[in-house]
């Protein structure tokens, strides 16, 4: 029988396994650092910059895209990867919507209308199981990569 929902039992056997893996000292940085600052400021510029970079490498990666492509291309691939990116940049970055479209060459508008979209599609993750498995890959990334930055 398949669990549905996570509980404290699988949450200890997951910090167990991160001991066994880093150590306790460093297991404790890393959840103070998720806990505590999951999220980077927009005056951390460079750090913003970089995860830009990080996102549509990604991206391109786990939605198996042509890097050429990825800021032109209206296949449906293509936009799922865009918005994606979006709205995790909205997430874990103070960054404005004008700002992540500056950086894919949209116009805040069409950033927002793809924000509120993937919230939507995350709100209903049945009916779009292959989206939301590539997201999540992607979230699990960009989580693990802040707390390396930070």
């Amino acid at each position: 029988m398949k669990k549905e929902q996570p509980d404290y039992s699988d949450l200890q056997q997951s910090v167990d396994t991160l001991i066994g893996k880093f150590g306790l000292a460093k297991t404790i940085e890393v959840i103070n650092n998720l806990s505590g600052n999951a999220q980077l400021k927009s005056s951390d510029t460079q750090k913003v910059k970089l995860l830009v970079v990080y996102f549509i490498s990604q991206s391109i990666q786990i939605f198996d895209l042509q890097e050429p492509k990825f800021y032109t291309s209206n296949i449906q691939e293509y936009r799922d990867a865009r918005m994606a990116c979006y709205f995790l940049l909205k997430k874990y970055t103070d960054t404005s919507y004008a700002k992540i479209g500056e950086s894919f060459k949209q116009s805040k508008r069409a950033v927002m209308y793809n924000y509120h979209k993937c919230d939507e599609i995350l709100s209903i993750p049945s009916f779009y199981k292959p989206f939301v498995a590539k997201f999540q890959v992607l979230e699990n990334n960009v989580v693990n990569f802040i707390a390396k930055l930070n």
